[in-house]
C-alpha cells in the first residue's frame, strides 16, 4: 500500500529525504549510545536540485506550500549541522540501478559502483 501521494517529483523526493533524515538521526543516536560520537555532518545525497534548494532556504511560497510541515525536518537537521545535503548527478545515481531500465553498459557501470565481491569467484 502506498503511504504517501505526491503532487510533484520534488515533493516525493523531499518526503524521501525527510524519511532518510529520520533514519540518519536515529543511527547517530544509536552510535552515541554506544560511545561513538560523530563530529562531522552525515552526507545525504539527492539528484534533485530543487529539493536541496528548499532544504537550504525554507521559504513558504506558492510552489512549496503543498510540502507538509513535518517534512521540514530535513531543513532543521541541515541547519544544526547534523547532515549535509549534496547533489549527485543522475548519471552516477546508484539507486537507479534498482528502479530504472538500463542498457547493458550502463547497468554494468552502475553495478560496478556497488563494489560487490562474489565469494564464489575467489
Amino acid at each position: 500500500k502506498q503511504d504517501i501521494v505526491s503532487r510533484s517529483s520534488t515533493e516525493a523526493e523531499y518526503c524521501a529525504m525527510a524519511s532518510t533524515t529520520c533514519e540518519i538521526v536515529w543511527l547517530r543516536w544509536l552510535f552515541a549510545d554506544m560511545g561513538v560520537f560523530l563530529s562531522r555532518p552525515t552526507p545525504l545525497y539527492c539528484d534533485n536540485k530543487s529539493v536541496i534548494q528548499i532544504a537550504h532556504n525554507l521559504v513558504f511560497h506558492e510552489q512549496t506550500k503543498y510540502i507538509k510541515i513535518d517534512n521540514h525536518i530535513v531543513c532543521h537537521y541541515y541547519q544544526i549541522g547534523t547532515l549535509i545535503l549534496l547533489f549527485v548527478s543522475y548519471t552516477i545515481q546508484i539507486a537507479d540501478l534498482f528502479t530504472k531500465i538500463h542498457t547493458t553498459s550502463r547497468f554494468r557501470f552502475l553495478f560496478n559502483k556497488l563494489s560487490i565481491l562474489f565469494i564464489a569467484v575467489l
